[in-house]
């Protein structure tokens, strides 16, 4: 049993101030006691008059986060565990346990949630913001916030949260993509081109040279997205949509030659591709290639056979090749379908 050894009687005896208790008010001992029973609401109701009764206690503020944390009011967690340290760091090691807790448990539920064969995004979205008032510096929690926003079609929403991500993680190339990529889908296209850099900086990545050639094609800025399509291409010679990419920005500064190539490297990489079997027929017209385009008109046809545009192009290629019968086919088709 523990003793206790008293250094003279006057001591206990006497009416001084000192004393060998702490003096706690009445509301942060009943609160305690309630946070003890797990009577929460209770507990936060007391607490919250010790804080009205004395603001500048830490300890009340530290009980008062806790009780709000275990009764689920996280916002009002944060706030208490906030005023807590800014009185006293008697509590800053259990403060960041119990941050770490329910960070650990909103971050998991979201995504839990958001990966449930019927994700109930709103929900994901809730654990997921409330995680980053927890502990805001953790980017996780924002990442996947700005990825249920942008799957719940709240685009300006995830661009205003993947622009904390990327302020606070610079390097963070697949951030700064996502980012760009929503700004592109807004037509917010210098800003792509801004962040795009930004992430090619850290590594050369396809896609992130496509969407930058797309960024500088929208502004008009044509020689950079020129090069920018074949900085692409020298990452992967066999990118499709690359080649398309640039036989349409050479259709659209007037160099059919180089347009047909592009085109005819799309097809022959993907031939299933109908825009781009429709192009590379276009710019062999442009050329006055009929031969060259006739197969891919008869091709195109069938696949848009509503197209009255095709049609007319190829009862033209018929008349010229002779076939008297087809071109009158075609021609009635063209104006069957309304030219």
């Amino acid at each position: 049993m523990a003793r206790w050894f008293v250094w003279g009687a006057a001591l206990l005896m006497g009416g001084g101030p000192l004393s060998f208790w702490s003096c706690q008010s009445p509301s942060l001992r009943a609160g305690k006691l309630y946070l003890q029973q797990q009577k929460f609401d209770l507990a936060i109701e007391q607490l919250e008059q010790a804080v009205g009764e004395d603001s500048t206690s830490g300890e009340a503020y530290y009980h008062l986060g806790r009780a709000n944390g275990l009764a689920g009011y996280y916002v009002e967690m944060v706030v208490a565990f906030d005023r807590s340290l800014a009185l006293s760091g008697r509590f800053e090691t259990q403060i960041k346990e119990e941050r770490l807790h329910y960070w650990t448990r909103l971050y998991n539920d979201g995504v839990r949630i958001a990966s449930m064969r019927q994700p109930h995004l709103e929900q994901a979205r809730t654990k997921f913001r409330l995680a980053t008032k927890i502990i805001p510096s953790r980017l996780l929690a924002w990442k996947n916030l700005g990825i249920t926003q942008y799957s719940l079609g709240e685009i300006d929403e995830a661009i205003t949260t993947f622009e904390h991500v990327t302020l606070f993680s610079r390097n963070d190339t697949v951030s700064l993509r996502t980012l760009g990529t929503l700004y592109l889908q807004q037509r917010r296209d210098q800003d792509a081109i801004e962040v795009f850099e930004r992430a090619l900086l850290q590594v050369e990545q396809l896609g992130t040279l496509t969407n930058l050639a797309v960024a500088h094609t929208r502004l008009g800025h044509l020689d950079d997205a020129e090069k920018t399509y074949l900085r692409a291409l020298e990452t992967n010679q066999d990118h499709w949509q690359s080649h398309y990419n640039l036989g349409s920005l050479y259709w659209q500064r007037g160099r059919l030659n180089d347009a047909r190539e592009a085109f005819e490297r799309a097809v022959e990489l993907n031939p299933d591709d109908i825009d781009a079997r429709h192009n590379l027929a276009a710019a062999y017209l442009g050329l006055n290639l009929l031969d060259e385009a006739f197969p891919l008109l008869e091709m195109l046809v069938q696949d848009m056979p509503n197209n009255a545009s095709l049609w007319r192009e190829l009862a033209r290629v018929y008349d010229h090749r002779g076939m008297v019968e087809e071109g009158r086919m075609a021609h009635e088709r063209a104006t069957e379908f309304g030219e």
